[in-house]
C-alpha cells in the first residue's frame, strides 16, 4: 500500500504540475497575445490619427486652420539693406564701385486672401491675394526714415532702356521688314539714346522713392515717343509706364488657385495657377516655365526630413527647392530645417531656361520677366554661393555668410505647417559697355554711354529679407490643438495596452493560483489515506 501510496502521489504531483504549467502557458499567451494584437493595432490607429490631422489640416471651409490661412495673426516682416553707392561719378568713367549697406528698413508685410471660392468638392481654393507693406518704425533704427534717407543707386529705367535700344536695334536690322519701318524704328531709336544720353548712370533718391517708386521723367518720355510711333505704324502695341518702382507698397495677385489636400493630402497648397497663368512666360525652356510647388508658408502633412520640398517664389517667377539640413524647434515644437542647396544658382546645375551663360555663376537672370527687358539678375544676399569676382568688382560688400544671408523654411513635420522661416533675395544690375559702334549706327556721335572696366559690372541695388516665426501664443495654441490630441489617444492606446496586459497578467495568476490549490487539495487528499491504512496494519486489521 505505501508503495502504491507512492505511486499515487507521484501521478498526481505530475499531474498538477501539468496543471500549472498549462495555466502559466496560458496565461502568458493570453498577455502576449493582448500586447501583440494591440501592437498590430497601432498601425491602424496611427492611420487613424493621420486621417484626423489630414482632415485638420485640409484649406476646406469649415478646416480649423483654413482662418489663419486666409489671414494669419503670426506677424511676417519685410526687411529692406540698400547698397548706396559713395563715389558715383569716380564710377561711372570707369573706377570701382564703393558701397555703403544702409538698413534694414523694416516693414510690417500684411497678407490677406480673398473672393475665395471652392470647387465642389472642396478640393481646389480660388482666391486673390493682397499684399500690403506698412512702415515699422519701431523695429527700424531711429535714424533711418526711408522718406528722407536718400540713397545714390544705379539707373535702373536708363540701363533698361539703353539694353533694350541694343536689343530692339538687332532684332530690327535683322529682320525682313519694309525699309520705311526700319528707318522710322532707327529712327526713334536714335531719339530715344538721345534723350537718354542727359540722364546719369547713378542718381539719388530717398529710400521711399526707390523701393516704392516716383515718376520717372525717362520713362515719360519714352511713354510719349512710343505713342507718336505708333501712330506711323498702327501695327505696333507697346506699353511703358512712366511710374517706376522696385517694389509695389500694395499689388493684388489675381487669381490664384491651389489644392487644399482634401482627399489627397500631398496635394496640400500646390499651386494650380498664379495670376491667371499655368506656366510663365519668357523662360527658355518648359521646366523653367513651371508653376511648382506651394507659396512656403503651407506644405503637405507628414514631409519627412530626406526629401526636397518645392516652392514657387512669385518675387522672381519661378520655382525653385529646399533641402533638408537637420532638425531644430521653433517655441518648443520640433521641426524639420530646409534651406536653399548651395547648388541653386549654379551655372552647371540649373536649367538652361534660367541662366545667361555669359555671366559667371550664382545669379539668376530675370531680364526676360522684368519691364523693358531690364537687365536684372536676383542672387542671395552678398552674392553667397556666388562667384566670388561679384564682391571683388563692387568694394564694401562683405564676406557672406548662411546665418545672416541664407535662406530656411522650419515645417512641423506632422501637419506640414510652417513655423519660421526667412527668405533673402538680392537685386542686381548688369551693366554692360555699349561703345560708339552702336552709336554710330544710329546716326549719333558719341564715344558711348559710360565706360565699365571688363566690359561688364554686377552692381548690387539692394538685398531684403521676407521673415516670420510663430508666436508663443500661437506655439501653445498649435501644441494644445495638435500634439494634444495626438498625445491624448496615444495615451489612451497605451493605458488599453497596459489595461489588457494586467488583465492577461491578473487572469494567469488566478488560473495559476487555481491550479495550486487543486495540487493541495490533491495531495492532502491522499496523506490521510496513507496514514489511515498504515494504521490499519499497526492494529492488525
Amino acid at each position: 500500500l505505501m508503495e502504491g501510496g507512492r505511486v499515487q502521489k507521484t501521478c498526481c504531483r505530475r499531474c498538477c504540475r501539468r496543471c500549472c504549467t498549462a495555466t502559466l502557458v496560458v496565461g502568458l499567451f493570453v498577455s502576449v497575445s493582448a500586447c501583440v494584437g494591440l501592437g498590430l493595432g497601432w498601425n491602424h490607429i496611427n492611420a487613424f490619427v493621420k486621417s484626423y490631422v489630414q482632415s485638420q489640416v485640409a484649406l476646406t471651409p469649415d478646416g480649423p486652420g483654413t482662418s489663419q490661412w486666409i489671414s494669419s495673426s503670426n506677424p511676417l516682416y519685410a526687411k529692406f539693406t540698400f547698397f548706396c553707392v559713395n563715389n558715383t561719378e569716380q564710377a561711372e568713367r570707369g573706377a570701382t564701385p564703393i558701397v555703403e549697406e544702409v538698413g534694414p528698413f523694416v516693414y510690417n508685410e500684411n497678407r490677406t486672401k480673398f473672393n475665395l471660392f471652392w470647387n465642389q468638392d472642396q478640393t481646389v481654393v480660388r482666391y486673390s491675394l493682397n499684399v500690403t507693406y506698412n512702415f515699422n518704425s519701431t523695429l527700424t533704427n531711429s535714424s533711418l526714415d526711408p522718406t528722407k534717407r536718400t540713397c545714390s543707386s544705379i539707373n535702373i529705367p536708363l540701363v533698361a532702356l539703353v539694353n533694350l535700344v541694343h536689343s530692339v536695334y538687332n532684332e530690327v536690322e535683322n529682320s525682313s521688314v519694309s525699309i520705311v519701318i526700319k528707318d522710322l524704328v532707327l529712327g526713334f531709336l536714335d531719339e530715344v539714346l538721345q534723350e537718354a544720353q542727359k540722364y546719369k548712370l547713378f542718381e539719388t533718391h530717398t529710400i521711399d522713392e526707390l523701393l516704392f517708386g516716383y515718376n520717372n521723367s525717362l520713362l515719360w518720355f519714352l511713354n510719349r515717343t512710343v505713342a507718336q510711333l505708333e501712330e506711323k505704324i498702327p501695327f505696333l502695341h507697346l506699353s511703358v509706364d512712366s511710374h517706376f518702382s522696385l517694389q509695389n507698397r500694395t499689388s493684388v495677385q489675381d487669381p490664384i488657385q491651389i489644392y487644399t489636400g482634401k482627399g489627397n493630402s500631398t496635394l496640400t497648397g500646390q499651386y494650380i495657377m498664379w495670376e491667371g497663368q499655368t506656366t510663365i512666360g519668357g523662360w527658355g525652356s518648359p521646366a523653367a516655365r513651371m508653376i511648382d510647388g506651394t507659396d512656403g508658408t503651407i506644405f503637405y502633412p507628414g514631409v519627412t526630413d530626406n526629401e526636397n520640398l518645392t516652392l514657387f517664389v512669385t518675387q522672381i517667377y519661378r520655382s525653385g527647392h529646399v533641402s533638408p539640413n537637420g532638425t531644430s524647434s521653433q517655441q518648443g515644437i520640433p521641426v524639420n530645417h530646409y534651406v536653399i542647396p548651395t547648388d541653386e544658382l549654379q551655372n552647371t546645375t540649373l536649367d538652361q531656361g534660367f541662366y545667361s551663360s555669359n555671366v559667371p555663376t550664382g545669379v539668376l537672370n530675370m531680364s526676360c520677366v522684368s519691364p523693358l527687358g531690364a537687365p536684372i539678375f536676383a542672387s542671395m544676399p552678398h552674392f553667397l554661393n556666388g562667384d566670388p569676382d561679384y564682391r571683388v568688382n563692387v568694394t564694401g560688400i562683405s564676406e557672406p555668410n548662411e546665418t545672416s544671408h541664407g535662406s530656411f523654411v522650419d515645417v512641423e513635420p506632422f501637419t506640414g505647417a510652417v513655423v519660421g522661416a526667412a527668405r533673402r533675395l538680392q537685386i542686381n544690375v548688369l551693366v554692360r559697355n555699349y561703345n560708339a559702334s552702336l552709336a554710330s549706327r544710329l546716326f549719333w556721335n558719341a564715344s558711348g554711354f559710360w565706360n565699365v572696366s571688363g566690359g561688364w559690372l554686377m552692381v548690387p541695388v539692394f538685398w531684403a529679407t521676407e521673415e516670420g516665426n510663430i508666436t508663443a501664443e500661437l506655439a501653445n495654441e498649435f501644441k494644445n490643438k495638435v500634439f494634444g490630441v495626438t498625445t491624448g489617444i496615444s495615451w489612451a492606446v497605451i493605458g488599453l495596452i497596459i489595461f489588457f496586459g494586467l488583465l492577461a497578467t491578473i487572469l494567469s495568476m488566478c488560473l495559476l493560483r487555481l491550479g495550486v490549490e487543486t495540487y493541495r487539495k490533491s495531495d492532502a487528499s491522499y496523506v490521510p489515506l496513507i496514514i489511515q491504512e498504515h494504521q490499519s496494519l499497526l492494529n492488525g486489521h
